[in-house]
């Protein structure tokens, strides 16, 4: 599922390198594959040991998909090729036609992933200081472009210290109030005042807007700026060196690892040490380059897309990160302090310290090109039959992933494999047990509809796979029916099964509600065909849509999102009932009609939080039935037959209420709630604990 990022903040650069040849992980994925033939069930076998295939196909698929080996399937990472390969395979495997696209089963997808250098030469940082010999910084060395700024432009300009680059009546702060900026090159620093101050006017220790970089240079290009030079914090410094440490540690291991096995090799095994030795070198090869990055960093570069992406504002001036070294050296000169020593001063009273720099101009060209990562849709058919044939029912499932890191972590800073067990390993591999069930179905029946399964790429940088094949669909889009989405559904907790798009088409929630009835799960239905997800692009070109989902978790788009922790019995129910609404779309005899729906849609989240009471619900009113000893509820007061009036702001007129209210908490969020005990008001507060 797609994260709504604010990507004015600073991120990771998206050239993750490689740390496991494709070679070897193409030969996991055929051992993966191989193994697929011992789960296909006929039509004679029990519906019992056809669950337990299911569940065997699921496991083995999510097993490989989430694997540390295909680092978290970034669209920037040649694991995604893998992953693709995969799906292909298993394409094969279920029986599918793999000729849509072009006599092939690949739909290329363009993904911008921002700027990257057009041309070395192009990329120039020229310092003159008075009368001193000029000081070429080098690209990557003393500084760098970024993306967020004009991809070509050069400037030659005076420059002007700006501080934060911060003007706000609210804070009574601004960084221009004293000096004139107007055809000078404004040097920024990163962040806000005290930024490390919990006591900071600007939010504590919270980042306020001010500290984007995009309200930095539109603020600078406001006041006249012809380029901006951001210079980094001393803590982002120290983090983004550790950061490349870790990924050199790592790689080390790896190659002691693989040294250790290359000496453990018998000398007649010829090809086997000649690829051991040539995956040292590859290694060796990486941490070379990741010495030079560990150099930069050390001096505070930034990354080219750590700024961001560019505005219709910001791409008209040059933007680039100035080394920390460089930036001091030019202040001493400029305004006889230190870079330090303005940032304490700065940091300390909240006050600017803006200046021009005396005698100090700079030169800058950048040579910028958008960045664009090549990646696919991979789809399968299965040809519809009889009269329903000419129409389409497509099922889909995004691969990718947020890879190591980075772009779109919940976890910022850390460079791990984010594995996407549940988001989205979990929905692929239920869309391609539902192939394989459908197609066992679907052979006895004389007309039904094509079924298209798609594995959508580029989910995670804006529902860009989906996209891409609403706009080149393989088969008419005003013939496709139904599109059912299946993303995040392997952590179903208390029951809870979320489906999206009930309300898209008039047919869909009877149909829905039909097959439960063999389930029995606690649905939560959403009639919108809206949300962060593949399925939006299917309903805004008119097609109805279903949107299968179990949740959002605090392992969402984090390393531990990981294999160990999908519910299998209750993943192979979920796959079990989408097959069952699948099948019966793909032999409605009508088809769905497509209607409008709101916009606006929250997405659901898991309960993580605990109150500990039971209700019941009685013409508006909502009485405590329980109360669990030792319970949050318990130690606030809380009594059976106390009636809840309120919580917090949000009055209670149904159980839903108390539900949703708890929901959308954390533990140890502070509650206040009004009952009504023997027909007076009584005020409660206490403390939500997490839920077990």
């Amino acid at each position: 599922m797609i994260t709504r990022k604010n990507s004015q903040l600073s991120g990771a650069s998206h050239n993750m390198t490689a740390t496991a040849p494709v070679a070897m992980l193409l030969a996991l994925a055929q051992i993966a594959l191989l193994s697929f033939g011992a789960v296909r069930c006929t039509a004679q076998e029990s519906g019992d040991v056809r669950s337990a295939a299911v569940t065997d196909s699921l496991r083995r698929d999510i097993q490989f998909l989430a694997s540390e080996e295909l680092r978290g399937r970034s669209i920037t990472d040649e694991t995604i090729d893998v992953a693709r390969d995969y799906l292909r395979e298993r394409m094969e495997s279920i029986g599918l036609e793999l000729d849509s696209v072009a006599g092939g089963s690949f739909q290329r997808v363009e993904i911008p992933v921002g700027s990257e250098v057009r041309n070395e030469s192009g990329n120039v940082c020229r310092i003159q200081i008075a009368d001193q010999p000029a000081v070429d910084a080098g690209l990557g060395d003393g500084f760098g472009p970024l993306g967020i700024g004009s991809d070509k432009h050069s400037v030659s300009a005076p420059v002007v210290f700006a501080g934060y680059g911060i003007s706000s009546e609210t804070h009574e702060y601004d960084d221009y109030q004293t000096i004139d900026a107007r055809g000078s090159i404004v040097m920024l620093l990163r962040k806000e005042p005290g930024a490390s101050d919990p006591d900071s006017p600007f939010d504590g220790v919270k980042n306020t807007r001010h500290a984007y970089f995009a309200t930095k240079v539109s603020n600078a290009i406001e006041h006249g700026a012809v380029a901006v030079l951001i210079v980094n914090d001393p803590d982002s410094t120290r983090e983004a060196v550790q950061k490349v440490q870790n990924r050199i540690d790592q790689e080390q291991r790896r190659t002691e690892r693989l040294a250790e096995m290359l000496s453990n090799l018998p000398q007649q095994a010829v090809k086997n040490r000649a690829a051991t030795a040539e995956k040292i070198a590859g290694t060796d090869r990486m941490i070379a380059a990741m010495q030079s990055e560990l150099a930069s960093a050390r001096r505070g570069i930034l990354g080219i897309t750590d700024a961001g992406t560019k505005s219709k504002q910001s791409k008209t001036i040059p933007v680039a990160s100035i080394a920390r070294d460089l930036a001091d050296r030019m202040l001493r000169a400029g305004a006889g302090a230190s870079l330090e020593a303005l940032e304490t001063q700065i940091n300390q009273t909240f006050r600017p310290a803006s200046r021009a720099l005396d005698s100090v101009t700079v030169s800058l060209s950048v040579d910028l090109k958008p960045a664009i990562a090549v990646s696919d849709n991979v789809i399968g058919r299965l040809p519809g039959k009889g009269l329903l044939a000419n129409q389409t029912l497509v099922i889909g499932a995004h691969y990718d992933h947020v890879g190591m890191g980075g772009y779109a972590s919940m976890a910022p800073g850390t460079i791990a494999v984010h594995n996407g067990a549940d988001d989205n390993a979990s929905g692929t591999a239920t869309m391609l047990a539902c192939g394989a069930e459908l197609k066992r179905r679907l052979e006895q029946v004389d007309s039904h509809r094509t079924i298209l399964l798609i594995g959508f790429t580029g989910e995670e940088r804006g529902l860009l796979g989906s996209q891409r094949y609403v706009e080149a669909p393989v088969r008419p889009i005003e013939n496709t029916t139904t599109m059912i989405n299946l993303d995040m559904v392997g952590r179903l907790r208390d029951n809870e099964l979320t489906v999206y798009g009930t309300g898209s088409a008039s047919e869909l929630e009877g149909v829905v509600d039909s097959v439960n009835r063999d389930f029995r799960f606690n649905l939560f239905k959403v009639a919108s065909g809206y949300g962060p997800s593949d399925h939006q692009s299917f309903y805004r070109v008119g097609v109805p849509v279903l949107f299968f989902f179990t949740g959002l978790h605090n392992d969402y788009h984090r390393p531990s999102d990981d294999f160990d922790k999908i519910d299998f019995g209750n993943l192979t129910r979920v796959t079990d009932m989408v097959s069952g609404v699948a099948f019966r779309l793909a032999v409605l005899p009508q088809r769905p009609l497509y209607a409008e729906t709101d916009p606006k849609v929250q997405i659901r989240r898991q309960m993580t939080a605990y109150l500990g009471i039971r209700i019941s619900e009685q013409n508006g009113v909502v009485k405590i039935t329980e109360v669990t000893d030792g319970s949050p509820a318990s130690k606030a007061g809380l009594q059976i037959d106390d009636q809840i009036q309120r919580i917090g702001r949000q009055a209670i007129r149904t159980t839903g209420d108390v539900l949703s209210w708890v929901r959308a908490h954390e533990p140890g969020d502070s509650f206040e709630i009004e009952v009504r005990r023997n027909a007076n008001a009584v005020v409660l507060r206490g403390k939500l604990e997490k839920r077990s």
